[in-house]
């Protein structure tokens, strides 16, 4: 199964989401802010990553920046959840939609983590 990025700026919560993956088995790889996710998504086949795991409040580039630019530059597949510990509203989702699947809404409970990557990833499992 291609891995899962996990783009997370703060150490404690990126240790705590690719524990929880890891012990589902679920392959994946650190991407510390938004640049860096561009970075690893660049020059890498579309298909490389299975799902991106993508926090939004970052320095530097922010996730709704880095998500716009690894989906409609560098043309990556893999289905973008965004990470945020604060409201959504319609309008945002609306007009982020093009480029996030769907949104993980910190703090949240193992299970939720799992039954939304579950969604997403490939039907192998």
């Amino acid at each position: 199964m291609p891995p899962i990025l996990v783009v997370e700026d703060n150490e404690i919560n990126a240790e705590i989401i690719m524990t929880l993956l890891d012990s589902y088995d679920i392959p994946n790889e650190l991407a510390i802010d938004g640049i860096d996710s561009v970075t690893k998504c660049t020059g890498k086949p579309k298909d490389y990553y299975s799902l991106i795991l993508m926090d939004i409040h970052m320095p530097r580039m922010n996730g709704y920046e880095a998500a716009r630019t690894i989906k409609r530059e560098l043309e990556m597949t893999a289905p973008i959840i965004a990470q945020t510990a604060t409201h959504t509203t319609e309008e945002s989702i609306r007009e982020h939609g093009d480029y996030i699947a769907d949104y993980l809404y910190k703090p949240f409970k193992p299970d939720q983590l799992y039954n939304l990557v579950k969604k997403y990833l490939p039907q192998e499992r």
